[in-house]
């Protein structure tokens, strides 16, 4: 299997857009050139796990969603993908979205009965 460094970088970007970060700031931050980190997000270049680490240490996630579809275990990537989502969320919007999880979450229970279970035997609801 070989890396998909177009879908990296593109983690890369969304985590330091969502951080409020130019591409300028985190260069500074990991000591490389704006226009490396450029290269990284649009998946022109790869990088030396050395610059990996020390993209996800300046962004303040783990490594493993910047690698997302990129690993067998995504249960961990998908918790902080879904805590970063909410971050920004007001009080009243949680508890709208926390509604809507919950009704998914019974509806999933409920088709699972009726229709077998899913391709993905991971899958657990």
């Amino acid at each position: 299997m070989s890396l998909n460094y177009k879908v990296i970088g593109k983690h890369i970007r969304e985590v330091r857009q969502r951080n409020h970060l130019s591409q300028a700031m985190l260069s500074e931050l990991v000591d490389k050139t704006p226009s490396y980190i450029s290269y990284i997000e649009s998946g022109i270049k790869s990088m030396s796990l050395d610059t990996f680490v020390l993209i996800a240490n300046a962004l303040g996630v783990s490594p493993d969603r910047l690698l997302m579809e990129q690993i067998i275990s995504t249960e961990r990537c998908a918790s902080e993908e879904i805590a970063l989502l909410l971050s920004d969320c007001s009080t009243y919007e949680m508890l709208i979205l926390l509604d809507v999880i919950k009704s998914l979450k019974a509806s999933l229970k409920e088709h699972h009965g009726r229709y077998g279970k899913p391709d993905n035997s991971d899958f657990t609801v």
